[in-house]
């Protein structure tokens, strides 16, 4: 039988592995966020027009992940709720992440042990648990990562596993605009590789993704004028070098180290103890690494690299297709050092490792993370979701919302939304390079662009009223309170809708629904 082949048993302990999975996400059962909506609506007009946008009409690259809006685009078009359904979706696909885990880490190091753990790590993994609840892209994300992974120890194999592999890049790239990196990742790993396989054939895979990426390219410029997502602006700082960029690196760090500590530590033992001992990358066998298990490695250390040289705002969400990779090595590097320690005791040893892995995650998985995304939640649903209704219901069709977040406003107001956060307008999203969101609404700097509403995000709630901006005027309509933003930001923000009466508008103010509690 060969390494990765599943026994009888194997699955016996994969399906644990996912009752546990869902065991953990039942307190997020329901949850969702903002930037779900943007999903949704992009994938709205993908079945109803067959345009990649977010304001009918007109075709913007502002979704992360084209795979994911396809996805929910057929959803759509089946006449399914894909409110219910992405979280569905983004659910199994977590759950997939963890069987597919499994069988990796046997295809890494051949031993049962290793895979049960690093399963089990996953599925009481925080990051994982919460975007696989909110019915985003993430989780399908890590998973097609993982397959490609997965894909990579046989790439140089045949012609079959070569094309394999290029597809699967392909769909990566689809998923996840930093997925990109996995090609040329690849392409290092395997002329670094100590595989015996000739030239032609460990880079046989590039001619079927090089192809696809190109023809991609070429068709989304001439749909939305841009190659990569607006992201790359609403989220980029400027490149860092020296000390801002050694801070900026803290970032990831706390977040990987949050929940992945021992993996990620037990990884870095290795690779230390591999270099001591004058081996290459490795401290248990004379070999080299074959390119796909060196792909593996430098892909968990060269996405958080690229996020803090070109000082990305990181989001959890962001590392999460890197995390499987850190669990599946971290796991095989420590029972690989208890085996050179103490092998008489490594089941015992290994099985305290995941048990500590888990306990860390658990934790802090219920102690920091489901309380803010499920107080998030309520108040999208009891703030932002009624704003965007009242839109649809009190508002001409033909009115513009301006607004920092731009989901559920724009999902269920069905009106046009001038994006303050800069990923579906162009305009601002150049704005956005070199000034915030605060300093482009204080100032008033997208009102030359005529929006017939504004959304204001602030801790003071109606601040901008009887305070003209411009010779704008701001007529209050609605204000609600969102006591939480999500992890990192706990402290209460209210959310105020305003119409914009413009110096030589004649027509008064529309009454508005006053408080949201």
């Amino acid at each position: 039988m060969s390494a990765g082949a599943l026994r009888r048993g194997d699955y016996a302990v994969i399906g644990a592995c996912v009752l546990l999975f869902a065991a953990m996400s039942l307190p997020l059962a329901g949850s969702m966020i903002d930037d779900t909506y943007i999903h949704l609506q992009y994938a709205r007009n993908l079945a109803g027009d067959g345009q990649l946008a977010f304001n009918r009409g007109d075709p913007s690259y502002g979704a992360t992940s084209p795979l994911w809006v396809g996805i929910l685009a057929v959803l759509l078009r089946a006449g399914l709720d894909a409110t219910l359904w992405c979280r569905i979706l983004s659910w199994l696909s977590g759950a997939a992440v963890i069987a597919l885990l499994y069988r990796f880490v046997l295809r890494l190091g051949g031993r049962r042990g290793p895979a049960a753990a690093a399963a089990a790590i996953a599925a009481c993994e925080a990051w994982l648990l919460r975007w696989s609840a909110t019915g985003m892209e993430t989780s399908l994300a890590a998973l097609v990562v993982l397959l490609c992974l997965c894909a990579s120890l046989d790439a140089d194999s045949g012609r079959r596993g070569a094309v394999r592999f290029g597809l699967l890049l392909m769909l990566a790239a689809l998923a996840r605009p930093e997925a990109m990196l996995l090609a040329p990742l690849a392409a290092v790993s395997f002329a670094l590789a100590g595989a015996p396989s000739p030239w032609r054939r460990r880079f046989a895979w590039a001619a079927v993704f090089l192809p696809l990426l190109v023809a991609w390219l070429f068709l989304i410029e001439r749909h939305t004028g841009t190659l990569l997502p607006l992201t790359a602006g609403a989220k980029q700082g400027r490149v860092l070098f020296g000390a801002p960029m050694l801070r900026a690196a803290l970032v990831p760090l706390k977040i990987v180290g949050a929940t992945a500590l021992l993996p990620a530590a037990a990884a870095l033992a290795f690779l230390a103890a591999g270099t001591l001992r004058g081996r290459r990358l490795t401290a248990v066998s004379g070999r080299c690494f074959p390119g796909g298990v060196l792909l593996s490695v430098l892909w968990t250390v060269a996405v958080p690299a690229v996020y803090v040289v070109f000082d990305f705002h990181v989001l959890s969400r962001y590392l999460v297709p890197v995390i499987p990779a850190i669990v599946a090595v971290g796991t095989v590097a420590a029972a690989r050092l208890i085996e050179l320690a103490a092998q008489r005791r490594m089941r015992l040893l290994l099985a305290v490792f995941a048990a500590a892995a888990c306990l860390q995650s658990a934790v802090f998985y219920a102690a920091v993370v489901v309380g803010p995304t499920r107080e998030f939640t309520r108040g999208l649903d009891r703030v932002l979701v009624p704003m965007g209704r009242f839109l649809a219901e009190r508002t001409p069709e033909e009115a513009v919302v301006a607004t920092p977040d731009i989901g559920a406003i724009g999902w269920f107001s069905r009106r046009a939304v001038l994006d303050l956060g800069g990923l579906v307008t162009p305009r601002i999203n150049e704005m956005r390079r070199l000034i915030d969101v605060q300093r482009i609404i204080d100032d008033g700097l997208y009102l030359d662009m005529h929006p017939t509403h504004l959304v204001d995000r602030h801790a003071e709630r109606e601040r901008l009223a009887g305070r003209p901006i411009r010779g704008v005027r701001f007529a209050p309509l609605m204000s609600g309170t969102v006591q939480t933003l999500g992890i990192r930001q706990h402290s209460p923000v209210t959310y105020t809708l305003y119409r914009l009466v413009y110096p030589d508008t004649l027509e008064p103010p529309l009454e508005g629904a006053g408080s949201i509690r």
